[in-house]
């Protein structure tokens, strides 16, 4: 609820309860809570406000049917009307003049005019939108539909209050009918019943206006978004479905493909439910296609999804995949705790899988369910062998890559600081070296890439690859590259260091966090640091925590090391390539899942 104008001052604000569903909402949402806190009474209310009236579009599952506590608390009036004509301003009225300021401006409260302004706004406009239809009271209804002219020929009908508030509303309606013209209203009934009602959403107005006996009420207007029915029971005894962004091209999306992998190696039957990330990055990875699932056939849920995600498709599915199941969270989080506004995200789960000593630290300071340390596989049997120049890139030159996705937020990727290491580990700009900067889901007004691009200018030997490249392409990319480089301030597990292992490449990186795992002196170059502050804005939920800066000129040193002492490294990516094929080796993975899915299913 960002920028939101102030409430009329003078009203009580009642006590709401908020529930748990809306405190995930809360949660998830950064433009709710945006600068807000749930210990103030105000956005408490606004939350409740903000639930009943919006949420059934983006979690129809959870939000539910509206009560009669619903329709009281938005209907409560906090300006009376001062004649027939002028409109009351309620409590919701008022929420979504605060909510939308572009779409209510110059309403001035203050005034009669103001006030009616806002009324024909909201019922002609905001309530058809995000219909709030069975939030309206009867005091409401009654006065929408209150005739402001006698009955009309030729079908003898009076003009109603809304359709009045509609013409109110739109200029270019007020410019088609002229109301104090003896044939204005008429023609603007006519016109309402056969237009304007399909093109300003009115149709449970329409039928609220239609003639009924005493006895009748109006019908229920449909609901809005979809409501997924619960799965049927397991059809099988033992399995699992994972359920994750199977096509989604990003590093989150590997973690379903490797876990299917691992199920697959060590005979495990799985299904695949695969849950859209969205619009911000591209979904064409076909590798599960085969395996998709509409629903889950096996009694145990694996989520490859972060515990954010987890509870945001509870709200948006309901129960629909979660119930009659054993449910576990097989969730990343790259900071030291989980945040205690998420605790609830818990309840979802019956234990946590975590890919890392350091998450499993992370969840265990909170969790109330199980956590279990399972590291994840890693393969790059998928690979397709490019060329330099297929990438564009030289072929007499040493070449450092480091791959970031600009979703996975820049201050915790941290480019900034290979950029710094590169330029002070070879200064003469004749070394026979490169930096490539593998990217995607590039947003070009983001002050922080706009800072890395900044920091790059006027160094030739910085190469940017800002696409998203099929996972042949990019496996590629890495063999086709001398090292890797990873000056992350946090990761939960450092995935892509570990294909760089499995590939035979020397590896620079942070000595902390998940990768810490399988990153040692003996199997690559792990860097010190010093623990700094989240900065504002920088991670979700990181205010108060602390993630690694990396030492600069420790990068520098081991760059410069990797390339001056290759059987140095050459050894120590041998090491680290036997460590990764065997501890993260898919059938590895797979028969420890399968051995805890037996006991849980079991159960």
């Amino acid at each position: 609820m960002p920028a939101m104008r102030p409430a009329p001052a003078d009203t009580a604000i009642p006590h709401v309860e908020l529930t748990r569903e809306m405190v995930l909402a809360w949660h998830l949402r950064d433009d709710l809570r945006a600068g807000r806190s749930l210990d103030d009474p105000r956005t408490r209310l606004d939350l409740a406000l903000w639930w009943i009236s919006s949420a059934r579009l983006e979690f129809p599952a959870q939000a539910g049917e509206r009560t009669p506590g619903d329709v009281a608390l938005a209907g409560e009036v906090l300006l009376p009307g001062t004649g027939p004509r002028d409109a009351a301003v309620t409590r919701l009225m008022d929420f979504m003049r605060r909510l939308r300021p572009g779409d209510a401006a110059g309403y001035d409260l203050a005034t009669a005019r103001g006030r009616r302004a806002l009324a024909a706004w909201y019922y002609a406009c905001a309530v058809p939108e995000l219909h709030l239809f069975d939030l309206l009271g009867a005091r409401e209804r009654e006065w929408l539909l209150a005739p402001v002219t006698p009955p009309l020929p030729p079908a003898g009908l009076p003009l109603p209050r809304l359709a009045r508030l509609l013409w109110e509303n739109r200029a270019d309606v007020r410019d088609a009918f002229d109301l104090e013209s003896p044939d204005g209203p008429a023609a603007l009934l006519a016109w309402y019943f056969a237009h304007g009602v399909a093109e300003m959403r009115h149709q449970a107005y329409a039928a609220w206006l239609a003639p009924r006996g005493p006895e009748e009420t109006p019908p229920a207007p449909p609901e809005p978004g979809r409501r997924l029915p619960a799965a049927p029971p397991p059809r099988h005894a033992f399995g699992a479905n994972i359920i994750g962004y199977a096509r989604g091209e990003l590093g989150i999306g590997e973690d379903s493909r490797m876990c299917a992998l691992s199920l697959a190696q060590a005979d495990t039957p799985f299904a695949v439910v695969n849950i859209p990330v969205g619009s911000c990055t591209r979904e064409a990875d076909g590798y599960l296609d085969a395996c998709l699932a509409e629903d889950a056939p096996y009694p145990v849920n694996i989520f490859c999804l972060t515990g954010l995600d987890t509870a945001r498709v509870w709200l948006e599915r309901g129960n629909a995949l979660f119930a009659g199941r054993v449910n576990i969270g097989y969730w990343p989080w790259e900071l030291p705790a989980w945040p205690e506004g998420m605790a609830d995200a818990y309840t979802l789960m019956d234990e946590l899988w975590v890919s890392s000593a350091y998450t499993r630290d992370a969840f265990a300071k909170s969790a109330p369910i199980p956590v279990r340390l399972a590291p994840m596989a890693v393969a790059v049997d998928r690979i397709t062998p490019r060329p330099r120049a297929y990438f564009g890139l030289p072929d007499d030159r040493f070449l450092f890559l480091y791959t970031f996705d600009c979703n996975s937020y820049l201050a915790r990727k941290n480019p900034l600081a290979a950029i710094a290491a590169f330029r002070e580990a070879f200064a003469a700009s004749d070394a026979p070296v490169a930096l490539v900067l593998k990217t995607m889901n590039v947003r070009e007004d983001d002050p922080r890439w706009l800072a890395l691009a900044e920091a790059a200018s006027g160094d030739r030997r910085i190469l940017f690859l800002r696409e998203t490249m099929d996972r042949g392409d990019v496996l590629g990319l890495f063999a086709a590259c001398d090292a890797y480089l990873s000056p992350h301030r946090a990761e939960g597990f450092g995935r892509t260091l570990a294909e760089a292992m499995l590939l035979g490449k020397p590896v620079i990186a942070t000595n902390h966090s998940g990768s810490a795992d399988f990153l040692t002196p003996e199997t690559g170059f792990p860097v010190a640091y010093r623990l700094s502050p989240v900065g504002a804005g920088e991670y979700p939920f990181g205010e108060g925590l602390t993630w690694a800066d990396p030492d600069i000129d420790a990068l520098a040193r081991a760059m410069r090391l990797v390339t001056r002492a290759p059987e140095l490294a050459a050894r120590r990516a041998a090491a680290g390539r036997e460590r990764i094929g065997s501890r993260h080796h898919p059938r590895t993975v797979g028969l420890a899942y399968r051995e805890r899915l037996r006991g849980l299913c079991s159960r």
